[in-house]
């Protein structure tokens, strides 16, 4: 049986979307132009974030390992081209079959979870790329209090035992 971990939280999303949400809130209406920037610097935030959370659950994971050279080539090896699932799924996949099968099976689980991080990704790189999202703060926050339990699933996928060796 799986363990159930808390929602994972990153104080610093948090913080700024409590920020943007009353500022827009003390105004009305709101400013269409200074939503749609503090949802775009919102999404950006949010995967600059979501990426060094994945590489700090993996750090985590090989904390045990006391060699440093182990541990220098592990931090070095985690660097997260995309944030993309199919990308994440590789990165977990190097732990092993188990790891990876566990992360799948979790991401199955809930195809709205799914729905929502795709979302966020999906909407940073509209911003990225000058189109805009269209994405409203509403929205955004949406987004990353649903999205953000994929990165439980991971967690909680990196620390699965099926993998190891007999001894």
């Amino acid at each position: 049986m799986t363990a159930i971990l808390p929602i994972m939280r990153i104080e610093r999303i948090d913080r700024a979307l409590e920020r943007c949400e009353a500022h827009c809130g003390s105004k009305e209406p709101i400013d269409f132009e200074v939503e749609s920037l503090l949802t775009g610097a919102l999404l950006i935030l949010i995967c600059a974030e979501f990426e060094m959370k994945f590489k700090d659950l993996i750090l985590d994971r090989c904390s045990s390992v006391s060699d440093e050279s182990i541990g220098k080539y592990v931090e070095e090896s985690t660097r997260i081209r995309s944030l993309r699932i199919g990308e994440v799924v590789k990165l977990i996949g190097r732990f092993g079959p188990s790891h990876r099968d566990e992360f799948r099976r979790r991401l199955g689980e809930n195809d709205r979870v799914m729905t929502m991080y795709d979302s966020i990704l999906t909407n940073r790189n509209l911003v990225a790329h000058g189109e805009g999202s269209g994405a409203t703060l509403r929205d955004v926050k949406r987004y990353y209090e649903e999205g953000h339990a994929v990165l439980d699933y991971f967690g909680d996928a990196l620390r699965c035992a099926g993998s190891r060796a007999p001894g």
